[in-house]
């Protein structure tokens, strides 16, 4: 079934269903229609929604919807490095040389996920990819303190990022379109990469106004900041948004964190410690 599922994706015009989706979920017959059976079918929390005056207005509004303050809290520990997002984490461990763990079996070249001269940085690095689930809240914040330097946009394919695919399709999240965040903190550099997926109908930036998918005609775009203008974050800063639910992979440098006990599917939260970086010796 899934093989056959997997060649189903490879053939179906996966970019142009996704704009379709896209721009339905921002109209408000799609929040008429869908609102209720998706809280319902997903079991989502909207307790810990900031809910609009009116009610969400369309879906896209729904899907990219802020929390209450409170719900998330953020680590204050010192060196801690946080989850950016709500999700469940798929793989984590170190980058052998210049390759990333995608699944068992499976994985892929920095060279690939991060095609410029910054893939460099992250040789014999750390890893750690998130996923997250059309239920998750899609806000992503930085999981450190420090400056952003720049990021990457690199079109791409749109497959679904589910564990079959990421099991079955070589190189998935490389043939994906990607939205990276360079971030340097004072123990060295840090991305943290977007992927986007189907239906997944834009990835915004909240440190800056560009957007994935405004047009049909995608290309890439690298922005690096002058150093005097670079974005400062704190740990828990929101840094973008999923318009629907995707993927995301952080890279850390060579001798730069120690992971806590982690393990595969473990639920984790905005702020959550997940490791922390390595003393620097004097």
């Amino acid at each position: 079934m899934n093989g056959f599922l997997i060649f189903f994706f490879h053939i179906i015009p996966k970019a142009f269903l996704s704009r379709i989706f896209g721009y339905f979920a921002r109209t408000r017959l799609s929040a008429h229609l869908m609102l209720n059976w998706f809280v319902n079918r997903f079991k989502i929390n909207l307790n810990e929604a900031l809910i609009p005056e009116k009610g969400f207005k369309t879906m896209d509004e729904f899907f990219t919807r802020k929390l209450k303050p409170g719900v998330h809290n953020i680590d204050k520990t010192s060196n801690a490095v946080v989850s950016p997002v709500d999700a469940v984490i798929a793989e984590f461990g170190p980058v052998t040389g210049t390759r990333v763990l995608q699944a068992k079996n499976i994985d892929y070249l920095l060279a690939d996920i991060i095609p410029n001269h910054m893939h460099h940085f992250f040789i014999d690095g750390s890893f750690l990819t998130l996923y997250l689930s059309p239920s998750d809240y899609h806000r992503i914040h930085s999981p450190v303190d420090g400056d952003v330097m720049g990021y990457l946009y690199i079109p791409g394919k749109l497959f679904p990022v589910a564990e079959f695919m990421t099991e079955g399709v070589n190189r998935l999240f490389c043939k994906n379109e990607r939205m990276i965040t360079f971030i340097q903190t004072s123990h060295g550099k840090c991305a943290v990469i977007k992927v986007g997926a189907m239906n997944v109908g834009r990835i915004s930036l909240s440190y800056d106004d560009f957007e994935t998918n405004k047009t049909a005609f995608r290309k890439k775009r690298e922005n690096f900041y002058n150093s005097a203008f670079q974005p400062q974050l704190s740990r828990g800063d929101e840094i973008g948004a999923f318009h629907l639910g995707s993927t995301v992979i952080m890279l850390f440098e060579k001798d730069m964190i120690n992971w806590h006990i982690l393990r595969q599917n473990q639920r984790v939260r905005v702020g959550q410690k997940l490791g922390e970086f390595k003393k620097k010796e004097l």
